[in-house]
């Protein structure tokens, strides 16, 4: 499914100086198949790899057109995602960290 992923958090290195050396960049998150599934920089980015609108039956839909373009042929990996789609997650922690982060509440989280 994750045809295109973050693989390293960005650094000073990588960002071309537009992180400064001293700025933390925490990973909030990471799976098996994905190390960076998302970062947050204090009062300055959020961000995230999956698809945060997406419920069970819209992950499901996603699979089934990928197996019937093609783009996903092995069926057995396709019937994982599925049963993977319905794990319990933590979609209300996540929202409630992008809220602090849009209503500039984050400033006291390290």
């Amino acid at each position: 499914m994750h045809s295109d992923h973050v693989c390293n958090p960005p650094t000073h290195e990588t960002s071309n100086g537009l992180i400064k050396p001293d700025v933390k960049v925490h990973v909030w998150g990471s799976t098996e198949t994905t190390d960076v599934q998302g970062i947050y920089i204090r009062e300055r980015a959020f961000t995230t790899q999956g698809h945060l609108g997406f419920d069970e039956e819209m992950v499901k839909r996603q699979i089934e057109m990928r197996v019937e373009s093609g783009a996903i042929e092995d069926k057995q990996v396709a019937e994982e995602g599925k049963k993977d789609a319905g794990e319990e997650h933590d979609g209300e922690l996540v929202a409630g960290a992008i809220l602090r982060f849009f209503h500039g509440e984050d400033v006291d989280i390290d």
